[in-house]
Formats: C-alpha cells, sequence, structure tokens
C-alpha cells in the first residue's frame, strides 16, 4: 500500500502523540513501522486495529508462478460475515484469495466473496486477458447463494474493472462500487463506509 493511499483514512490534522504534522507524515511513519496506528489517539479504534493488521501482512509470492490454479468454493465467507457484510467480486484464483484472506484475517473485517470463473487467472490477469465477463460474475452470483445470505444486491469489485461496472451492471441486475485496486486498501475502504 502506497503512503497516499494510506494517508486516505488517516486524519489531516497527522498525530501529535507520534509527532506527525499531517496524515501524509503519518502514513509515512506507519508504513516504514516507527509508529502504530494504534498509539494514535485520533484514529477511531476499528480504523487503528485494521491499519496495523493490514501493515503486517508479508506476502511473499512462490517462486514458482501458481497461476491458474482455481478455489473451489463458490462463496467464500471470511471472519463470520452476516447478512450486512460486504459482497466482494474478485477472481478464482487461489493465489488471489489466499492474498485477500491474509489481509482481511488480520484486518478483522467480514466479508463474503464471490470467485468469478478467470480459469484461474488473478484478477489482473484475467481482467488483461477479459477472462472477468458479465456473463462469468452472473453465473457465479447464481452460483454462489448469496442471496439467500444478504439483505441487499450491492457488491464491490476492484478499480481494475471500473470499465466494465455499467455492463456488469446491466446483466446481473446488482449495484456495484468500485473499490481500490489494490487489496490491502479494501478493508480499510470498507471501514470507513
Amino acid at each position: 500500500m502506497s503512503a497516499d493511499d494510506l494517508a486516505k483514512y488517516l486524519p489531516d490534522s497527522g498525530c501529535a502523540k507520534v509527532g506527525a504534522k499531517n496524515g501524509r507524515e503519518l502514513a509515512d511513519m506507519l508504513i516504514a513501522k516507527a509508529v502504530k496506528a494504534a498509539d494514535c489517539p485520533e484514529i477511531e479504534k476499528k480504523m487503528a486495529e485494521a491499519i496495523d493488521g493490514v501493515l503486517s501482512v508479508d506476502i511473499r509470492l512462490p517462486e514458482s508462478d501458481p497461476m491458474q490454479e482455481k478455489v473451489a468454493e463458490k462463496l467464500i465467507e471470511i471472519n463470520g460475515p452476516d447478512g450486512d457484510s460486504p459482497v466482494i467480486m474478485t477472481s478464482n484464483s487461489k493465489l488471489t484469495h489466499k492474498i485477500l484472506k491474509l489481509i482481511f484475517d488480520a484486518a478483522k473485517v467480514k466479508a463474503f466473496v464471490i470467485p468469478v470463473d478467470t480459469n484461474g487467472y488473478t484478477l489482473d490477469n484475467s481482467v488483461a486477458v477479459g477472462a472477468f465477463t458479465p456473463m462469468a460474475v452472473m453465473k457465479a452470483i447464481t452460483d454462489s447463494g448469496i442471496a439467500g445470505k444478504t439483505s441487499t444486491k450491492k457488491a464491490m469489485i476492484s478499480g481494475l474493472l471500473s470499465n466494465q461496472k455499467s455492463g456488469i451492471e446491466r446483466i446481473t441486475r446488482w449495484s456495484l462500487e468500485v473499490g481500490p485496486v489494490s487489496g490491502y486498501e479494501l478493508p480499510l475502504l470498507l471501514i470507513s463506509h
């Protein structure tokens, strides 16, 4: 996560307790692990815990390329979501889901995740090859059984899919919010809502 992305979730005034004059300076200090968000009383407790959790995740990708390994689940429930929890749509890459689970577990954020069949491509690669289609999203929604678990027909897609939003909404009749490109930022955005 970049300092600019993180600063969006921090107080503009920074944090006097840790010596940060503004949100960007505080973001730099947090990313450098010079301070913890929990040390700053200006940050709401749940957000501070999520920031500290997300920044603690150290992802090391395997040397061999696990691309195109698919998750088997049709709906993934992270941290015991309920009917009001956010719904996120992403690719069906095992690597994507492993990373999302690490991030969401560290941030202690609940969510439903719908894996869209992209032939196991990671989200960025599925966008590049055109595998994340409105019809694939419609099938994923139907197969997931999400309609019986959530009280709304709203979901979030990655910023990588922003140009596909209207096509997916037209086919699925779901309302979509375009989220960030980075999965690290996603739990912070969800908490700030």
